[in-house]
């Protein structure tokens, strides 16, 4: 039906009146089309919601990395740096290498730590390592093709079982880095989209000025594109030869990026060079996981968990991923540092084969408005543990100085003005570096790379008490030794002060300290 109705007020030069006409029919008005209805609000409420409660538990979960004996030389490193407004190409810290060659490999992170340092302390290095490591996790977790409460439980346990190896080191930048690798050659693979992969050079240059751990974004393209390769040897993978072709060149651009850096074409074999070390069998994260260790158990049972659910997956049979699994299993087996590594992809497999009976059930039947109670209720429950974990966490920061170095030591030594040349416990090195640099060198530190293997065996077996202390204290004319109370060593040096060679100066919990009796000239 049609009404007119006449507008009165409305008319033309010759006097006549206008008419509107108005249909009674009503037609739906575009906008109110593309209006969401209430339920499509609840769903992304919903979503918002539980996606914030999966990082604020994540960044929880991740709260509690310490100060390693490491960090402390980062910072010096950073500190000397901007005084001096240049890379260091030899090692300013020790005596016992003084002028020798170093790669400062990680010269930007170290920058950036200090001036964090300098702002907030270890509070703000704490924050923003948790945030690292909490968006290396997530990227893994929007990564993988299974629904979203899946992703986000898988990655929380993965997180939850690579606690134990999270420090506050650069090492966290590059597991960041890693998951970014691994997302982009994945979705580039699947969705067909080989421009993608332009940035993986790009972000390359930025991580080979960060952290020697750019190696990792190699591996991921090499092992990535293997895992491809068998899939379709195997035809269980749709892809063609022809569309790994810009994968492979990305990879070559990965590695052609790498010496544009102030260390040059020396970053290329730096990482290969730090593996073969001999010491690194000394060197706790080096060192083969000890299964026996009840920190690693979450880990164990990821790795099962992971392997029951590619075994029994719904999904079809990739071998690529089984080669993906293990080889990076075998890794972290190997050596620890790799535990977070494998961790990262465990989380993102993990997901994609997982299956709970019911599920797409219960989620049809549950309503929206239920389903954004429950997302909420999740979303309180994980902002209390993230603000109880960070309360902790970052509380320990402030006391870590106190509580894992020798503070109280080395405020004695500074105060009484004892001598150098300084011998010191290979755990104190880099705080002392942070602390006494630049009026007192210590003869050891982190830096392993730095020292080789002969100087670190002679080192070892000196600390270890393996050998007579005297002709090496000697012939490197050291006048102080600030060691652990439970060092070797120090038990042998508890028994030349009796000879009245050497005395002991202070003692605590944490450190002695002894000095020569005749300081010997330096």
């Amino acid at each position: 039906m049609l009404a007119a109705r006449c507008a009165p007020f409305v008319t033309f030069p010759g006097g006549f009146r206008t008419c509107t006409i108005h249909s009674t029919l009503q037609t739906p008005s575009p906008v109110a089309a593309l209006a969401p209805s209430s339920d499509s609000r609840f769903e992304s409420y919903a979503r918002l919601f539980l996606g914030l409660a999966f990082f604020l538990a994540l960044f929880g979960l991740c709260c509690g990395a310490i100060a390693s004996a490491d960090t402390w030389w980062h910072l010096a490193t950073g500190r000397w740096i901007v005084e001096h407004h240049a890379v260091p190409r030899t090692d300013p810290f020790s005596f016992a290498t003084a002028g020798k060659p170093w790669i400062a490999h990680e010269y930007l992170t170290d920058i950036l730590m200090f001036f964090l340092h300098r702002a907030g302390g270890f509070i703000a290095l704490a924050t923003v390592n948790a945030l690292l490591l909490a968006s290396a996790f997530a990227i893994m977790a929007f990564s993988a093709r299974s629904s979203r409460w899946l992703a986000y439980a898988a990655a929380l346990f993965a997180a939850f079982a690579a606690r134990p190896a999270f420090a506050l080191r650069p090492q966290s930048i590059s597991l960041v880095f890693g998951a970014a690798f691994f997302w982009i050659i994945r979705e580039s693979l699947r969705r067909r989209k080989p421009k993608w992969l332009i940035a993986l050079p790009c972000l390359m240059l930025l991580w080979v000025q960060l952290h020697a751990g750019y190696l990792l974004g190699i591996a991921f393209v090499g092992l990535l594109l293997f895992a491809e390769v068998l899939d379709w040897l195997l035809q269980r993978s749709q892809t063609s030869p022809r569309e790994w072709l810009p994968l492979i060149a990305a990879g070559a651009a990965c590695i052609a990026v790498v010496p544009l850096n102030p260390n040059g074409f020396s970053m290329l074999t730096f990482p290969f060079f730090v593996m073969r070390m001999k010491i690194n069998q000394t060197i706790q994260e080096w060192r083969p996981a000890n299964l026996h260790d009840p920190h690693l158990v979450p880990f164990i049972a990821l790795a099962v968990a992971t392997l029951l659910a590619m075994l029994f997956s719904r999904h079809r049979y990739r071998p690529g991923q089984f080669f993906l699994y293990a080889l990076l299993l075998v890794a972290a087996l190997k050596s620890a540092r790799n535990i977070p590594v494998f961790c990262l992809v465990a989380a993102v497999l993990l997901a994609e084969h997982l299956w709970v009976p019911g599920a797409a059930w219960l989620s049809q039947r549950t309503s929206p408005p239920l389903k954004i109670i429950s997302a909420a209720l999740a979303l309180t429950v994980a902002g209390f543990f993230c603000a109880h974990a960070a309360a902790n966490g970052l509380a320990f920061q402030a006391l870590a100085e106190k509580n894992l170095y020798p503070k109280d030591a080395v405020s004695y030594l500074v105060n009484h003005h004892m001598s150098p040349n300084l011998l010191n416990d290979y755990a104190f090195g880099g705080y002392l570096i942070w602390r006494l640099y630049p009026t007192y060198h210590v003869y050891v530190d982190g830096r392993a790379d730095l020292y080789g293997d002969d100087f670190l065996s002679t080192y070892v077996a000196v600390y270890n008490g393996e050998r007579d202390p005297q002709a090496f204290l000697k012939d490197n004319g050291i006048n102080t030794v600030l060691l652990s109370p439970s060092s070797g060593l120090t038990t042998l040096l508890r028994m030349l002060t009796v000879q009245g060679s050497w005395k002991l100066e202070y003692e605590d919990g944490r450190a002695v300290i002894f000095v020569r009796a005749y300081p010997a000239p330096y």
